[in-house]
Formats: structure tokens, C-alpha cells, sequence
């Protein structure tokens, strides 16, 4: 499989859900990590989610943060799930996943960023090692073990599916320690199915893999 790839309207209201009795962040805490990406991150022009408006408006952390009118963070379980939206020409509203996978004093950092508008979303993954201190960013081939398009097959592929490359999107566990994979149909296959009355959801599948701390991977 091949590699993958503002004026606001903010609510009045910043809702933070935590968990875990006393958790801290720490080092290699999720929020941590995100902060880390920040610093160095380059938005792509055609980006449009929440982490490249503040990228581009030069926000600092606080600000950064309070761009999200719900957040989730569990750092019992090194996991965070942040939403927001802006105006943007239209509402676009942005779903900010991240995880900390430990090994040792280090832990990989796995976040996702999807942003949609009128429906129709994009997303990035991002993988990177940290020690609280810096981030370095990982090939996925270094830390994912090989997916094939044949994995998400649940039978023999539909015609508007046969020689389409899939994408792919990667959403870190809130309990445990394990990554869920999803396919990314291409938007002209996946109109070309929707005219053909192929349902996706039968014929796809989501694929779960487990962290392996020793080797620092990802696998079935």
C-alpha cells in the first residue's frame, strides 16, 4: 500500500471533560506531545483544520486550546479527543485525536486531525517520538507493520472498488493500548459505488492493531 496522505465563531462556553482521579500531564502526556507538534508544524495550503488556523495565525498554546468547545482528556489513559469548528468559507468543524503509546521513557505519538465541511471530510496522521522534551516524526512505515487494501476486504472487491488505491485513517483507543484502522475510499470510487447501490460499510472493514512496546510497532 502506498503512503497517505479565519474569522471564527467560538462558542461562549469552554466544556473540558477529564478523567482519571488526579491525573496530571506529564512528560508523555497526549496534551504534551500535541504542544510539541505545534511548535514545528507546517500546515499544508490546503489544510483546514483547527491545529493549521492556529498554525497560520501564530496562536500560542492557550489560545491554541480554546479554540476546542469540547474536550475530552484522559491522560489516565494518554488519550485526548478535542472538537471545534470555524467559519471558513462554511462551517468547518475539526476532530482532534491523539495518543501516547509509552515504551520505556519515550513514548509515539499518534494523532489525527479530521476536518469536514458540508459533509465531506479530510484527515491527516501524524506519528512521533517524544520524551516530554521534543518531537520526532516517524515514517508510518516505521511503526505500522504492512496493511494491504486486500485487509479492509470483507469478500471479493466490488467493481467500482477493483483497482482503487485506499486510503487510510488511523484513530488511537481511549482504553488500552491499540490503533483502529480505517479505510479511506477516494471520493470518485466511493460515488461510483453510491450509483451502483454498493453499501461500503459491508464491504469494508476497520482493522485493529495492537502496540507492541518492545518493537516499538504496531501489529495484528
Amino acid at each position: 500500500m502506498s503512503p497517505r496522505a479565519v474569522s471564527r465563531a467560538l462558542p461562549a462556553t469552554l466544556l473540558i471533560l477529564a478523567t482519571g482521579t488526579g491525573a496530571q500531564a506529564g512528560p508523555l502526556s497526549p496534551v504534551r506531545a500535541v504542544q510539541l507538534f505545534l511548535a514545528s508544524f507546517q500546515p499544508p495550503a490546503t489544510e483546514g483544520s483547527l491545529l493549521a488556523t492556529a498554525r497560520r495565525e501564530r496562536l500560542d498554546w492557550t489560545a491554541t486550546q480554546n479554540l476546542f468547545h469540547l474536550q475530552v482528556t484522559d491522560e489516565s489513559n494518554h488519550f485526548l479527543d478535542w472538537r471545534g469548528s470555524q467559519e471558513d468559507g462554511g462551517r468547518v468543524f475539526t476532530t482532534l485525536r491523539a495518543a501516547t503509546y509509552v515504551q520505556g521513557k519515550r513514548a509515539l505519538l499518534v494523532l489525527n486531525r479530521e476536518w469536514c465541511r458540508a459533509g465531506a471530510c479530510q484527515q491527516r496522521s501524524t506519528f512521533g517520538w517524544t520524551d516530554g522534551q521534543v518531537l520526532r516524526a516517524v515514517p508510518e512505515a516505521e511503526v505500522i507493520q504492512l496493511i494491504r487494501d486486500a485487509d479492509f476486504l470483507v469478500g471479493p472487491p466490488p467493481a467500482c472498488l477493483r483497482g482503487v488505491t485506499l486510503g487510510v485513517q488511523y484513530v488511537p483507543s481511549r482504553q488500552g493500548t491499540s490503533l483502529t484502522v480505517l479505510p479511506v475510499v477516494p471520493d470518485a470510487a466511493r460515488r461510483a459505488c453510491e450509483s451502483t447501490g454498493v453499501h461500503l460499510t459491508s464491504a469494508l472493514r476497520a482493522l485493529r492493531l495492537n502496540w507492541v512496546a518492545a518493537a516499538g510497532k504496531f501489529r495484528w
